[in-house]
């Protein structure tokens, strides 16, 4: 069997969403309208992807406290002051690394107002487009999309 248009439209519609790509999401919902899915359709497909992409977030956020020795312990919540050039240069990368334009939006601009420069903002980017390709390279291997580098 293959797979439809409206199948693949939905598809697109729920990895636009994992991804935080608003460009993409905006296009993939229109086509997938035009490819006659159903407002609850596209509800479906979005509910299923931030399933995913929560799922992701608790899991790597236990395994990173579970380094600490302590799995049972609290998240930080962002609200210390403390650290705050170094949590926005966190932020600022992890938001590059999902996608989430509006939240990189936000935290260029707060990393600018903690005193970031442009330079430390370009090679915190850097880093995570790196660490972001490495990522999806991994991906890639794992569905045979690329050969694993060689040693």
């Amino acid at each position: 069997m293959t797979i439809t248009p409206k199948e693949k439209e939905l598809a697109a519609v729920g990895i636009s969403v994992a991804a935080g790509c608003k460009p993409c999401t905006d296009h993939h919902v229109g086509v997938a309208r035009k490819a006659r899915a159903s407002d609850q359709e596209i509800k479906e497909a979005v509910g299923a992807a931030l399933a995913v992409r929560k799922s992701a977030t608790e899991i790597i956020a236990g395994y990173a406290l579970a380094k600490l020795g302590d799995p049972e312990q609290q998240r930080d919540d962002g609200s210390s002051a403390e650290t705050s050039r170094q949590r926005e240069l966190v932020a600022m990368g992890a938001a590059f690394a999902v996608n989430c334009v509006s939240s990189l939006e936000a935290h260029l601009a707060a990393a600018e107002a903690v005193g970031i420069t442009q330079e430390e903002i370009t090679q915190t980017v850097k880093l995570a487009a790196f660490i972001k390709e490495r990522a999806a390279s991994h991906v890639e291997r794992l569905v045979g999309l690329s050969e694993a580098p060689a040693a």
